[in-house]
């Protein structure tokens, strides 16, 4: 796959970051043969260095594992079930807990989230300190090179610290590998997060930069802060929102929607005009991207071309698949029908089923079966790129943050703000509606809900579901294989119990159950 130079250092440091993630000293790892006063000096070298931070988003432990931050948001919501099909999938029951939401403070995924994302934040961290004793602590005196690095890391720790306070509420700030480790209040959090991204924008890189931390990221990151403000510190910010996203719409920075949907997630995907913030993803030299393996039938391997077999794992609500209009081509992003080869000969199941056709139905009967009995149900998730010849990993990139996300939050926070549709709000979203081959919005059809339903037909298994239901009000809600619940604490999850008994009265533990 072609990849830019910063990508490029991306894999490099994937490669290192196994033997040094831990250490506060990276040096004798990685430039063991080089005085550290001769290095970091260029552009290039202090890339190489701040890359060891983006390597906590990919691997098979990354933003889109299945079993830490990326499940926390989507197996949680009513847009994924994870059905336990025979032997497989049922996991300790970890799955049904955070589909039904009944997990603890020692669900396995709830202490997979808190450790990505401050692995992250302690990675930049060890980055700002190697910074410091090379260059010295006062960063008014740094060359322009050093002065932006510095905020990159910066912005990328407050990114992660978004994750960690999005996830837990009143959690950690942690600016220091040497200040002691206290609990903050989730409006502090925020407000810490919102500074150190001002503090640092205008240092950042105005061009794009593929897979880094760029000017345009931190728009992003502070309209996902403010579109959320009111979960998070109980005061709207919609009009700061709406100035974020205009902040990239009209910045002059090249992003726009691409004219076929499925254009953003080939596996070509990399520089993608649509993709504002992304993990890069490659099938060898950085691994993650495992869509295929987790949601397609054993017997699509034959059918694909696949180097090994897919795991018959999570899919999406038969309800959940239904907001899709039949001519909405987004649809298409969901697999049913027979299981076929190129001659349209009928797959069968395994010698248990060997007389029930393999026909993927959208239905979802139950997720609890010892039988599998349920191996064909459930629409697979096929957004990314099917390709031949692979096997656990693929080389689509994933959008963390996407410009059809900043047009849906834009004709949000407008809606919110103005308590009706207004002309801009009604052409952000219409961008993204009509492009899927609907007919575009009106005043009277752009409702909230609308929004809500169109944030899940656009950006299905993106990451942003669980996140959207508690700003819209419907997590606590009822859906398939779930009761509705009466109180809102489990819009946050408990701090895990190992990070409470390493720390004992540091923390106080979130009220959710």
């Amino acid at each position: 796959m072609k990849r830019n130079s910063t990508t490029t250092a991306l894999f490099v440091a994937a490669g290192l970051a196994v033997g040094c993630c831990a250490c506060t000293d990276l040096e004798p790892e990685i430039y063991s043969d080089i005085l550290t006063d001769e290095y970091y000096k260029t552009p290039e070298q202090l890339s190489a260095l701040i890359a060891d931070a983006y390597t906590q988003l990919a691997g098979e432990h990354g933003y889109v594992f299945r079993e830490g931050y990326w499940s926390l948001q989507e197996y949680t919501s009513d847009e994924l079930v994870v059905p336990t099909r025979g032997t497989d999938w049922f996991d300790n029951g970890v799955p049904m807990s955070l589909h039904k939401h009944t997990w603890g403070e020692n669900t396995r995924d709830v202490n997979n989230g808190w450790s990505f994302a401050y692995g992250g934040v302690g990675k930049c961290n060890n980055i700002l300190d190697m910074i410091a004793k090379l260059k010295g602590n006062d960063e008014s005196a740094y060359d322009d090179a050093t002065a932006k690095g510095v905020a990159e890391a910066k912005v990328l720790r407050a990114f992660y610290h978004l994750l960690a306070m999005d996830l837990y509420g009143n959690v950690a700030i942690s600016a220091s590998t040497t200040e002691p480790i206290t609990q903050s209040a989730r409006a502090e959090v925020f407000r810490w997060i919102e500074k150190e991204i001002l503090d640092n924008i205008n240092r950042l890189s105005r061009s794009v930069s593929y897979g880094s931390v760029t000017k345009p990221v931190a728009h992003a990151m502070l309209a996902k802060l403010y579109l959320n403000a009111e979960v998070y510190t109980g005061a709207q910010r919609w009009q700061d929102a709406v100035a974020q996203c205009d902040s990239i719409i009209g910045g002059g920075y090249g992003y726009a929607l691409n004219d076929d949907y499925f254009t953003t997630f080939t596996k070509a995907n990399t520089g993608n005009k649509e993709i504002v913030f992304p993990v890069v993803f490659d099938a060898v030299r950085a691994e993650g991207n495992m869509f295929h393996l987790i949601t397609l039938h054993y017997l699509h391997q034959s059918v694909y071309g696949f180097t090994t077999s897919p795991w018959n794992g999570p899919c999406t609500l038969e309800s959940f698949y239904n907001k899709y209009a039949d001519n909405d081509l987004r649809k298409k992003q969901w697999l049913v029908g027979p299981i076929v080869k190129d001659d349209d000969t009928l797959r069968y199941s395994n010698s248990r089923l060997s007389d029930v056709p393999a026909i993927i139905v959208p239905q979802v009967s139950k997720i609890e079966d010892a039988t599998a009995a349920n191996t064909f149900e459930g629409a697979r998730f096929v957004k990314f790129e099917l390709e031949p010849d692979i096997g656990h990993h693929a080389n689509s990139d994933f959008p963390i943050y996407r410009y059809a996300d900043i047009l849906l939050m834009k004709a949000e926070a407008l809606l919110r703000l103005n308590g009706a549709p207004t002309p801009d709000a009604l052409a952000a979203a219409n961008l993204v509606h009509t492009r899927a081959g609907l007919e575009p919005y009106t005043e009277a059809s752009l409702t909230l809900q609308e929004l809500l339903d169109e944030r899940g037909r656009e950006l299905a298994w993106e990451g942003h579901r669980r996140q959207d239901q508690i700003r819209f009000g419907t997590f606590t809600a009822a859906w398939e294989f779930k009761e509705a619940e009466a109180t809102t604490n489990r819009c946050i999850f408990p701090i895990p119990q190992w990070v409470l008994d390493a720390n004992p009265g540091v923390y106080t533990q979130n009220t959710w159950k």
